[in-house]
């Protein structure tokens, strides 16, 4: 028999092999199931921490914002009511939450000036005794990589939460949190690893880059930010909910967008408006009045799918590439009404500035792309 480089050619007898492989347990026993299965099993409730699965169990989901917009402060008010079972920023879960947040920035001394939130939420002394039951908070420095998961699955054991929080999540990355390969070794191999083993949810916090230079204020527009402000592609992917905070030009208005999985947010808009209390001693975040917001909308120069809308004839069409041009001498950018126009075209946008996609009919070639306040009822 002739053997090249360990490989046999003609007959072989591989009876003995196969008791061999018979012995060995393979290195991995897949335990799928069918669509079927899934479809008859339904929504596991149990799983759902926060929306209507903006967050589950053994998921992730992130805030990115810019440094000093008070990151801490929203982390703490969000771990004292989902503490108590209380919707924070327009987020609910379903009952009261064990929640532990490792955290890396703030002092003994931040800490306790943001717990003294809790003399403004408005919560029960029930309510109360349940944060304390419920939240915990672990200050973690010097630790990145493995050694900060070892960290995260001690705290896990220890306190047991639902949600785990991390602020911000660039403190315990090993590595450069741009580039693809660092990410995907931190959060797929080893965090991932560890959320499907506990079957916690995480809710992270990041600092988010520098905009672009000469970059509009609608760079927040949920399609574009995740890409361009947040990190490579890995980082964004293994999220599976996104909300980004952006200051509205120089007023005290913050604009906060859902960029990812909108529906199971529970919000009934992708965009809000939150600002700080006007007492800043409070270190409370409180929604924006309509006036409020006009005022900062004013400041900040940036444009509203209401605004786009009302650029589109009340019958009939306009063509997109006229509608573009419509809305660049509106003061919006190219890449802003693009991006206005996308949100508008959304299933999800509201009625009041929801566009249609309309396919006419072309001699010359490809059907022109047409944008209607109303459905085409004729495609054809």
């Amino acid at each position: 028999m002739r053997r090249l480089r360990g490989v046999a050619f003609g007959p072989q007898d591989f009876s003995d092999n196969g008791a061999e492989l018979e012995s060995s347990p393979p290195a991995y026993i897949p335990g799928g199931k069918s669509p079927l299965w899934y479809w008859r099993r339904g929504i596991t409730k149990d799983h759902i921490l926060l929306g209507t699965g903006f967050l589950e169990r053994g998921s992730a989901v992130m805030l990115g914002g810019q440094s000093g917009i008070g990151k801490s402060s929203i982390a703490m008010q969000l771990g004292n009511c989902w503490a108590c079972g209380k919707s924070s920023f327009n987020l609910a879960p379903p009952r009261a939450l064990r929640i532990a947040l490792m955290q890396n920035e703030d002092s003994h001394n931040d800490l306790v000036r943001q717990s003294e939130s809790l003399n403004y939420l408005g919560l029960s002394a029930g309510e109360l005794d349940l944060v304390d039951k419920n939240f915990l908070i672990e200050t973690v420095r010097g630790k990145i990589g493995s050694a900060a998961i070892a960290v995260m699955e001690g705290i896990i054991h220890y306190h047991k939460p639902d949600i785990l929080m991390l602020n911000p999540l660039s403190a315990y990355h090993q590595g450069d949190i741009s580039q693809n390969s660092d990410n995907i070794d931190f959060l797929y191999s080893k965090l991932g690893a560890l959320l499907d083993e506990t079957q916690v949810g995480l809710f992270a916090f990041h600092h988010k880059t520098k905009p672009p230079k000469n970059a509009h204020s609608h760079q927040d527009a949920y399609h574009d930010l995740m890409y361009e402000v947040l990190g490579g592609s890995a980082l964004t992917n293994f999220f599976r909910g996104i909300i980004t905070v952006g200051a509205m030009g120089e007023s005290d208005i913050f604009k906060f967008t859902v960029a990812k999985r909108f529906t199971e947010s529970g919000w009934p808009l992708k965009t809000q408006l939150f600002k700080w209390h006007q007492d800043r001693d409070r270190r409370i975040w409180v929604h924006a009045s309509a006036s409020e917001a006009q005022e900062a909308k004013a400041k900040d120069g940036s444009q509203s799918p209401a605004d786009l809308y009302r650029l589109v004839p009340a019958t009939g069409s306009i063509h997109k590439a006229v509608l573009i041009n419509k809305a660049m001498q509106a003061k919006f950018t190219e890449r802003s009404a693009k991006a206005v126009l996308e949100e508008c075209l959304d299933d999800c946008c509201p009625d009041s500035a929801r566009l249609y996609l309309w396919l006419l009919r072309n001699t010359e070639g490809a059907p022109k792309k047409h944008i209607s306040r109303f459905p085409h009822t004729d495609q054809d």
